[in-house]
């Protein structure tokens, strides 16, 4: 435990100017929602929802870089010198994953606020139920089906380009391990699509529906879904090929300093 803290707190002096710039980004996709100035409620909340998802995407992309930096570290032989370090390697990805998914969450849950201000400011009600899955569940819930295996899958292939780097033919083994990498997601998740619905789903923003019917601003939207419904097999399917991920990381690291 005190290796796996050492190593947290190496990561965050390594890694703290990326998370400041990528939360204080927030202030900009703030700035941009109360630009949006369109006529109607629905394409108010088409370009914000576009807005945010924006965000998203970009904030994902950017915390990639920040853990895939293995890499950059190899080229300037900090890697080799990680490798000697007493603590194991699936220590080190651990670590690294584990300060870019805090991040990660922090960055997802302001989202979540900001998509919470937004959709008052256009006069939508929200009961406290409704504020919490908006802000924490939806937020949580995107974290584990994309950004943790799109980290996972990151450290993965910046280990196993590194561990190739002696002899020069690292970018072999990287190429094919991206251009496989659609095949695999495809097959993947079509096996998730048809499991979509063995599990019951979480039913959310029922109260949303409900107070908007009551208010002018059901009346400019279409409320016939009467709600969101998250399945659970894509979160859990995911969270399962992201610890395998880490686990041939940490392993391909363990070879690399045997």
């Amino acid at each position: 435990m005190r290796r796996l803290k050492t190593l947290l707190w190496l990561e965050s002096r390594r890694s703290w100017v990326w998370a400041v710039a990528l939360v204080g980004s927030l202030a900009f996709w703030a700035w941009g929602l109360n630009q949006v100035g369109a006529e109607g409620v629905a394409e108010r909340f088409g370009i914000r929802v576009g807005l945010l998802g924006l965000a998203a995407a970009l904030g994902a992309l950017a915390l990639c870089f920040m853990i895939g930096r293995i890499r950059s570290e190899t080229r300037q032989g900090q890697y080799q010198i990680l490798l000697l370090t007493p603590p194991s390697g699936y220590v080190h990805i651990t670590a690294r994953f584990a300060f870019a998914l805090s991040i990660g969450i922090l960055y997802a849950v302001a989202i979540g606020g900001l998509a919470w201000w937004s959709a008052t400011r256009a006069g939508v009600r929200f009961d406290a139920a409704s504020v919490l899955q908006l802000v924490l569940v939806c937020p949580l819930y995107g974290v584990g089906v994309f950004l943790v295996p799109l980290l996972s899958w990151t450290l993965l292939l910046m280990v196993f380009v590194s561990a190739y780097r002696v002899s020069g033919t690292g970018w072999i083994p990287g190429t094919v391990m991206v251009l496989g990498t659609p095949f695999l997601v495809h097959w993947y998740t079509a096996g998730l699509a048809r499991l979509a619905f063995a599990l019951p789903g979480w039913q959310l923003f029922g109260g949303v529906w409900l107070l908007l019917q009551q208010s002018s601003v059901g009346d400019q939207m279409d409320l016939s879904t009467g709600g969101i419904v998250l399945p659970q097999v894509p979160l859990w399917g995911m969270l399962l090929v992201s610890l395998a991920l880490l686990f041939l990381a940490g392993r391909i690291w363990q070879e690399v300093e045997g």
